[in-house]
């Protein structure tokens, strides 16, 4: 078994906890980003983790009702703010990206993301990947325009296209996640990462997010290294 080096999580099932649990859906969403960083500081743990990545928001979640969304970016909007003064980020030296069609977010979301991201650009410790805005088919067609733009000035580019070359295309610069796992029960990836996770193995828990605990990650890790991964091999 190869080593665990990325892994990226859907974190599932915030509604039906808020429903479940008797709470409102903000006091929910805001458990949510709570255990974003809980999850992100267990990782620590794992030296060889290197990258971890969390599908905040999909493109999917544009078609929200405007209250549900304002509630989401007012809450990201803080979580966000704190990367800059986080004991966990700096001191650990956690590299922060956000993926995704950053221009449908709020300007002022959007400012506060590149300047997350430029406070931590120089941080070699792990990489937090955020997917806020993104989409799997969204995030290849974007690919094939900006590889199309391209190909127009350099045709020649086009016989050199192969499956490495065309990753950096796609949102962000990461090594593809070596395991995905989702929450919530559900056993499907709903798009995300079509391309990066052709092979990924797959971890599924009944629990929501919410309820997600260090020892769910550390059972989904050890799962991982009970498994055999052949690569079509």
């Amino acid at each position: 078994m190869s080593e665990l080096n990325s892994i990226a999580f859907i974190p599932d099932g915030n509604r039906r906890y808020a429903e479940a649990a008797r709470i409102s859906l903000a006091q929910s969403y805001y458990a949510g980003t709570q255990k974003a960083w809980s999850v992100l500081e267990w990782l620590l743990a794992y030296p060889k983790i290197s990258t971890g990545t969390f599908w905040m928001l999909s493109a999917e979640n544009f078609q929200r009702n405007q209250n549900e969304l304002k509630l989401l970016y007012q809450i990201f909007s803080t979580e966000i703010e704190k990367v800059k003064t986080s004991a966990l980020i700096n001191d650990n030296q956690v590299k922060v990206q956000f993926v995704g069609r950053k221009d449908l977010l709020p300007q002022s979301l959007q400012q506060k993301m590149e300047e997350a991201e430029h406070h931590t650009m120089r941080f070699d410790g792990k990489t937090a990947n955020i997917a806020i805005g993104y989409g799997g088919r969204m995030e290849l067609v974007d690919a094939a325009k900006k590889f199309a733009l391209e190909a127009q000035q350099d045709p020649g580019i086009i016989q050199e296209l192969d499956e490495n070359s065309f990753k950096k295309y796609l949102y962000g610069d990461s090594p593809d996640p070596d395991l995905v796992v989702r929450t919530s029960g559900t056993h499907r990836l709903s798009g995300f990462m079509p391309y990066q996770s052709a092979y990924s193995e797959l971890y599924f828990t009944p629990k929501y997010w919410p309820e997600f605990s260090q020892a769910d990650l550390a059972e989904a890790v050890q799962e991982y290294y009970n498994r055999k991964r052949n690569f079509g091999k």
